[in-house]
């Protein structure tokens, strides 16, 4: 059996946190892993900035609430599981992403947690594992299980390293340019492909 593991945000959907920058005005909000490689630096960088004005959860659950999916995100995702089994490995937080979760089919994720005191200030956040994607993968190859991994963005490489084959989708140039060993996709129709090809259960 084969597994094929997803990153979330610019794989599936479109970043949360962008969505914040443009409900609230802030362009900090714009960064992501595609711009500071480590994820906890990049959310200590977040939180200093809701911090300095005065934004709640409720603010980045609601950016995640308006959001759609990606263009034909769905229909991909329905047509991969009728081949693969398939999990959403995401540097995102449960609290936020459920809304996307609903729009996905409740797939698997596993992804962080955040910590919320009671006046709905995100006061801190606990990472699974600081490769969490990558502990995932090897967990399920010891279980007997092969791995695809498909992602966009700096963070996923950790998930290349391990799987059994590894595709960017939807990556910016300068991220699929800087290892051009992985194959790189701009549409689902080929990424779907690729993974019936390296596929050794399906012929």
């Amino acid at each position: 059996m084969e597994i094929i593991c997803f990153d979330m945000e610019g794989t599936l959907t479109p970043e949360i946190w962008e969505k914040v920058a443009e409900n609230t005005g802030l362009e900090e909000f714009n960064k992501t892993t595609r711009d500071i490689p480590s994820y906890a630096e990049l959310m200590d960088y977040r939180l200093d900035v809701m911090k300095a004005n005065n934004l709640k959860l409720k603010d980045v659950q609601d950016a995640a609430s308006e959001l759609e999916l990606l263009p034909g995100a769905l229909e991909f995702l329905s047509k991969v599981r009728e081949d693969f089994q398939v999990v959403i490995l995401s540097d995102t937080f449960h609290e936020i992403a459920k809304p996307l979760m609903d729009k996905l089919g409740h797939p698997l994720l596993l992804c962080h947690t955040l910590e919320i005191d009671n006046d709905d200030n995100i006061s801190s956040y606990q990472l699974r594992h600081v490769t969490a994607k990558k502990q995932a993968i090897l967990g399920f190859q010891q279980m007997g299980y092969r791995c695809f991994a498909a992602g966009d963005s700096f963070n996923d490489i950790q998930m290349f390293e391990v799987a059994e084959k590894g595709f960017f989708i939807n990556a910016p140039d300068k991220i699929a340019q800087s290892m051009p060993e992985i194959p790189s996709f701009n549409n689902y129709g080929d990424l779907y492909n690729a993974f019936i090809e390296n596929s050794i259960f399906i012929k």
